[in-house]
């Protein structure tokens, strides 16, 4: 699990000549090379932050951002907001005050560490990059210079041909999120809304009711639930 994070180098030189995009990096060898438990990066759309690049089997890692998604609250949209990295040695010394849905959350494991690195190339915020571990503490001074270098690679990966046709409309990274977005869609029709009203109200649906916003998302789609009533 603690691989030496001069690992990281090696690992983007790697993805680099392949040619392949940010398909080329694997979230979980990187994240063993930083000694993290789980990486996840997030791109900004209009409906916000997108997760692109993740362990599908990583079931924690990905409830995690899936959650601050619902809430808007937590190290990965701060650190999209202001631009500047949201490090959490320990989760739970945190203020309540700062992001109390995010902390009274219930249905979601919480890891216990998080850091969450802008994605920015000059002026334009890309995404987030953000790791995530079940013990706490901060990261060591390499571990940190190379997950900076990790956010750095992987901005070069997004911008190269194949990165930059992954981020274009016509050719999307496989959205993890798709089903929100289908969800989404439904209810402007169902409920003749806006679609930014429409995401706002499974947002609110799933934090009212303690409930994955992805299962909401699929009682919708499934089910052409208009969310007047709790899912099946």
């Amino acid at each position: 699990m603690f691989a030496d994070a001069t690992d990281i180098p090696g690992l983007l030189a790697t993805a680099i000549r392949t040619d392949d995009g940010l398909s080329a990096l694997s979230p979980r060898a990187c994240a063993a090379a930083l000694g993290l438990d789980s990486l996840t990066l997030c791109l900004l759309n209009q409906s916000g932050l997108e997760l692109v690049w993740y362990d599908p089997a990583d079931t924690a890692a990905i409830a995690f951002e899936d959650l601050q998604y619902t809430l808007g609250q937590g190290p990965t949209p701060d650190a999209a907001r202001t631009g500047e990295p949201v490090l959490v040695p320990d989760l739970d010394r945190v203020p309540e005050h700062r992001w109390p849905a995010l902390l009274a959350a219930t249905h979601s494991p919480l890891p216990r560490a998080v850091q969450a690195v802008p994605l920015d190339l000059g002026a334009v915020r890309l995404g987030v990059l953000t790791g995530h571990r079940t013990t706490t503490g901060p990261l060591t001074r390499q571990q940190m210079s190379h997950l900076l270098a990790l956010a750095e690679g992987a901005i070069t990966l997004l911008t190269t041909p194949h990165g930059a046709n992954d981020m274009s409309s016509n050719n999307p990274l496989s959205l993890h999120r798709a089903l929100i977005h289908q969800a989404t869609g439904a209810l402007t029709v169902l409920l003749d809304i806006p679609i930014d009203q429409a995401l706002a109200r499974l947002r609110a649906y799933a934090f009212t009711h303690d409930l994955p916003l992805l299962d909401v998302a699929h009682e919708v789609v499934h089910h052409q639930a208009n969310l007047d009533k709790p899912p099946n």
